[in-house]
């Protein structure tokens, strides 16, 4: 117990202290634990003490309105306070280690129509669940050694906070919720969003982190500070589970206790913009690969840190749109006991509301999954037919264009935030999947690639298969160039400005030196298909040296350490890392309308049948790791095998074709 709160609790508890010294000496019997329940004193034996609170042991009719809670309505709004009007019943618990508290708790349950029309206020607490409460909850069984987490840790957060606020109630879900009645604990599972969005001020426990990693950074601190209390931080198992996400997003004013059981000064959004601002200062200064990999050596991952900036995001930035991606993307990194749970959570973050009892509908994944990908395409939301597909799941024929139903995994969305969305929201015709999309054209022939090796390796061989497909334009090198290597200010996520007017970055080769780029041109093509073995190859590389820097690719970025090439190598290595498989690579692709040949980067999973699989693009959509008018999806039949992020118009048709992928009804 830290120094503050001791010093709190044993003020309050002066009056009485010498009767619990003497009640500890003299108290045989079986150890109970004592609760207000509305007017009646409660005890329960400890030995029983989860089946007490878990079952109905803390029932009663509401405190306001004194009407009962009908089993087939709204659940009890259980909070929680200290009753000070009483002192302690002779027989004490011997649990909670005392004197924790001098006072019993007091339990008020509402309907929350009543808390509303009073304007009673309350505090949720947003905690990460002790692993051996979670199996002792999930295998009902009883516990000394959880009872005491279950007791302690609301009455040692509520003391915390009575500190600061002598009135306070708080609503944790270890007491809160009757976690042995299911139908109970369900319905409270779905009122989560609105316990926490009604509250004033939340409080979210960082149970395994001190204090002092939250204290203030100045800007003279050094780097190896930062960094400890960086990864302390965001190390915090807080940040593992799945359902304190949506309790952060829901929440309106956020504070944080400590391991200690202290309340930090500066409240959530504060810190995580401290943090963001700290880290960005030493990316800068020392590069993004060796601040993460110290961040590494801390056992944690920067990971953690993206996801709070997008909890942030989400709950305040209201420019950017709420997709199901998004959402994945939010609660995917995170860990749930139960898939169920997932599914659901996913549903609240994007307001899914259907006419089926949700908690009946959840029980059929896949069905429950359909739901929610048609209820966000119904809202003009492409993100589910940009999942990228995971490992080993089947195409169900009922919904061929439906992916991620099998998984609960953040590696079904990788774009980020959706900044712009598309110009044609409608995707929904007829009772099918029907968006109205731009053609690209026909897939010839698609190779795996991983930009590695030396610069003037990986130009020779971009630039062979550019000079095929597209002939000695430098113009249409230039466009080719960089919708393979797409410039980092021209991503969603460094843009710096919000025009709602598309720019599809037809001129970007003027800012290149095209006569310089054709002279290569013509001296590269004539080596192309020379004879001379080992002399052509090297002139060939001495050439698209001159290429590469012409086009300007050893430049770092303006928002990255690294160039363009290195980003590229960095991106499909990642793929590789994280899914196993390659999945980024080349594609000639011939325009169905004026039949011109051109060369873009795709993301595959399932590789391309020539000339049978088509690129499509998607008007005015724009994800933070996508370029303006390049995203669109690879399609073979109805099905929907790969992505493009960086695909940027090669010619200037600009057909629209409506593309059927298959049925939103089962």
């Amino acid at each position: 117990m830290s120094e503050n709160l001791r010093h709190a609790v044993m003020s309050h508890a002066d009056p009485v202290a010498p009767s619990l010294k003497r009640k500890r000496r003299t108290s045989f019997g079986q150890p109970v634990v004592t609760f207000y329940v509305a007017n009646e004193l409660r005890q329960t034996p400890q030995s029983s003490f989860l089946s007490y609170v878990w079952t109905t042991g803390l029932d009663s009719d509401c405190l306001a309105c004194a009407q009962p809670f009908h089993p087939n309505g709204a659940a009890p709004i259980r909070t929680i306070g200290l009753e000070r009007e009483a002192t302690l019943p002779p027989s004490l618990i011997d649990i909670t280690q005392q004197p924790i508290s001098p006072w019993n708790l007091r339990i008020f349950n509402r309907h929350f129509s009543c808390i509303k029309a009073k304007r009673i206020s309350y505090v949720p607490i947003s905690h990460a669940w002790h692993e051996s409460v979670a199996a002792a909850q999930d295998g009902r069984t009883e516990s000394t050694d959880v009872s005491r987490l279950v007791f302690q840790t609301p009455v040692r957060t509520l003391l915390a906070l009575v500190s600061k606020y002598p009135d306070a109630e708080i609503w944790h879900d270890y007491l809160s919720v009757p976690q042995w009645r299911t139908e109970v604990q369900g319905r409270l599972l779905l009122a989560i969003p609105e316990i926490y969005n009604y509250a004033t001020t939340t409080l979210i426990h960082l149970d395994d982190v001190q204090g002092a990693h939250l204290s203030n950074h100045s800007k003279n601190s050094n780097y190896e500070k930062f960094i400890v209390d960086f990864s302390a931080v965001i190390r915090s198992r807080w940040f593992d589970r799945m359902w304190v996400a949506l309790e952060y997003i829901q929440s309106n004013d956020i504070i944080i206790l400590t391991k200690d059981y202290t309340i930090s000064e500066a409240n959530a959004r504060d810190l995580c913009h401290r943090l963001d601002t700290a880290h960005s200062k030493w990316v800068k200064q020392r590069s993004n690969s060796d601040v993460t990999q110290d961040i590494w050596k801390q056992g944690t991952t920067l990971k953690r840190m993206n996801s709070w900036i997008d909890m942030e995001g989400w709950k305040n930035e209201h420019e950017m749109h709420k997709t199901l991606g998004w959402a994945i993307g939010i609660l995917g990194h995170r860990q749930c006991r139960q898939s169920r749970d997932y599914l659901l959570a996913l549903g609240k973050m994007v307001d899914f509301q259907p006419e089926q009892d949700p908690l009946v509908l959840v029980e059929n994944r896949f069905q429950y999954f359909f739901s929610l990908a048609t209820h966000a395409l119904r809202r003009g939301d492409y993100t589910p037919l940009l999942f990228i597909s995971p490992p080993g799941e089947q195409t169900d024929e009922r919904a061929p264009w439906l992916r991620g139903y099998s998984t609960v995994s953040w590696k079904l969305w990788d774009l980020g935030r959706c900044h712009r969305k598309a110009t044609h929201e409608q995707i929904l015709r007829d009772g099918k999947v029907q968006p109205q999309l731009e053609t690209v054209g026909i897939v010839e022939w698609f190779e795996h690639y991983d930009f590695e090796g030396a610069a003037e390796s990986v130009i020779d061989y971009l630039a062979s298969r550019i000079l095929r497909a597209q002939g000695r334009d430098p113009k249409a090198l230039c466009r080719a160039i960089d919708r393979i290597f797409p410039q980092d200010g021209r991503k969603g996520v460094n843009m710096e400005w919000r025009d709602p007017v598309s720019d599809d970055g037809t001129d970007s080769a003027q800012s290149y030196d095209l006569p310089k780029l054709q002279g290569y041109l013509e001296e590269y093509g004539e080596l192309l298909d020379a004879q001379g073995g080992q002399e052509v190859a090297a002139r060939r590389l001495g050439t698209a040296r001159k290429m590469y820097t012409a086009l300007k690719l050893g430049r770092r970025g303006k928002y990255a350490k690294e160039t363009r090439l290195e980003m590229a190598a960095g991106e499909a290595g990642w793929f590789l890392r994280e899914y196993g498989t390659a999945m980024e690579g080349i594609s000639q692709i011939s325009c169905k309308i004026c039949g011109q040949r051109s060369v873009f980067r795709l993301n595959v999973w399932e590789e391309p049948t020539p000339n049978v699989a088509q690129v499509y693009r998607i008007p005015g959509l724009l994800y933070d790791d996508s370029v303006p008018e390049g995203v669109g999806i690879l399609v073979e039949g109805k099905r929907i095998v790969g992505k493009m992020m960086y695909g940027t118009p090669a010619c200037k048709c600009r057909r629209l074709e409506m593309v059927g992928l298959g049925p939103v009804k089962l």
